[in-house]
């Protein structure tokens, strides 16, 4: 669940600089103290019992509480985030006006403790179709999931792609020449994404886009990566569409979350070559131009479900 309070970046990214604190033990400690002086205030052993299961929980404890460990890293902390803010780019915790709040139905191993977000973040709140696509996808697939992006684009729903050449290039392009927002997952830092798919990112980003990642400004790029990418964009999508899922790749996984998520899911597979992967029985298959309307129906009805939630 989101904190009642935002959640401090500096506290958060201060906590994953301290040796034997990754994502499950900092989320631990942020869902109940979302600031360093909140934790200061509580006894010793009351954050103990938060971290309770952690390795050498006694040692960390006594460093959280070293507030000459603690405060000159926040301190750092703060001063590259406003250097951030000179470039444009947020930085996003839970409790944040911005944070998208789907996230927190992933488990604490996979939730992000932050986000960094390049361009206007405001848009992950709005209603929108995750569209993927890789390297070998058919020609008659990669058809399909542009009409299917201009269908929405002339709707107003949201796209949510990944942050590559080719495939995604294409459809941030879409996004930019129709003024029309898209937002952008990054399987790397923000300052590692590939130079071929800037161009694009950045137009997309100028037509009021945002492009996020997990992962810190300077991280990989790494190949393990893309399934945390494939995985965010999912959960920030209402409907996910796949084009010519492979097996064993970010995209199947993906897929198969946002099945046993119960997410609309479509799909689809011209299996070439023996990598392709077959469409689950839960993935309706888009073999005819009315099955982009249920595409557009289920984007709408997601929205529909998420203003009532709220």
């Amino acid at each position: 669940m989101s904190a009642s309070r935002p959640i401090d970046p500096a506290f958060a990214l201060a906590l994953l600089s301290l040796e034997g604190v990754g994502r499950v033990t900092a989320h631990k400690i942020m869902e109940r103290f979302p600031n360093y002086d909140d934790l200061l205030a509580c006894p010793h052993e009351q954050v103990l019992l938060r971290i309770k299961g952690t390795p050498r929980a006694d040692q960390l404890v006594r460093k959280l509480f070293d507030v000459d460990v603690l405060v000159p890293a926040i301190e750092h902390q703060h001063a590259i985030i406003r250097n951030m803010d000179e470039r444009n780019i947020s930085l996003l915790t839970s409790g944040h006006p911005s944070w998208p709040s789907q996230l927190d139905v992933l488990p604490r191993s996979d939730r992000p403790v932050v986000l960094y977000a390049f361009g206007h973040p405001s848009i992950l709140a709005a209603n929108s179709v995750a569209l993927f696509g890789s390297e070998g996808i058919s020609a008659s697939a990669f058809e399909v999931a542009q009409t299917l992006a201009s269908k929405l684009i002339k709707e107003g729903i949201t796209l949510c792609t990944a942050a590559r050449t080719g495939f995604d290039a294409v459809l941030h392009r879409l996004c930019a020449d129709g003024s029309h927002p898209c937002i952008m997952v990054a399987h790397c830092g923000l300052a590692r994404i590939d130079h071929r798919a800037r161009a694009s990112v950045a137009q997309a980003v100028k037509a009021g886009g945002v492009l996020i990642s997990s992962f810190p400004m300077s991280h990989g790029p790494f190949d393990h990566d893309d399934t945390e990418r494939a995985l965010l964009q999912a959960v920030l999508g209402g409907p996910a569409a796949f084009f010519d899922p492979q097996k064993h790749s970010p995209e199947s996984t993906a897929m198969q979350w946002a099945i046993h998520a119960k997410k609309p899911v479509f799909g689809l597979s011209t299996e070439t070559g023996n990598t392709a992967e077959s469409l689950p029985d839960h993935v309706h298959v888009l073999k005819r131009p009315v099955d982009y309307d249920w595409v557009i129906a289920a984007a709408l009805d997601s929205a529909d479900s998420a203003d009532s939630a709220r």
